[in-house]
């Protein structure tokens, strides 16, 4: 079983991972600010599709809430996909419930992961959706 709880987000484990999660987060505002606006949702579906493997993903490395961390992954982005045929709002519900999953997880819910990645999680998840949705409404 892999630890994937124990680590200071300014050491040099698990090095990959800390370069991923900040190519990412720069990801997103680049690309809103590259591409038309008409490609707001689309771009907003495709990130939140990519945000829900990771916790599956250290659920196998772990052994454990295999179930439970592709239940909640699949919820999420089958709201993403949703929004391709109904409404924006529910990929923004999807970004915001997975900043909920993340706050539940730094309270001990699902499969443990690191709690400097789980913080950064909550925030940019809720600032995305929040940017979303005034996006939505203006």
């Amino acid at each position: 079983m892999t630890d994937l709880t124990h680590d200071h987000v300014s050491s040099n484990r698990l090095i990959g991972l800390k370069i991923l999660a900040a190519l990412y987060t720069i990801a997103i505002p680049v690309a809103h600010l590259s591409f038309p606006t008409t490609s707001i949702w689309l771009i907003a579906i495709i990130f939140s599709i990519a945000m829900n493997f990771t916790y599956p993903w250290a659920a196998y490395k772990q052994g454990r809430f295999m179930t439970l961390e592709v239940a909640l992954s699949s919820g999420f982005i089958a709201l993403s996909l949703v929004s391709l045929y109904a409404s924006p709002i529910f990929v923004i519900t999807a970004i915001f419930l997975h900043g909920c999953w993340d706050l539940a997880k730094h309270r001990g819910a699902g499969t443990p992961f690191f709690f400097w990645y789980i913080s950064g999680c909550v925030v940019v998840d809720w600032i995305y959706a929040a940017a979303l949705l005034i996006a939505f409404f203006f």
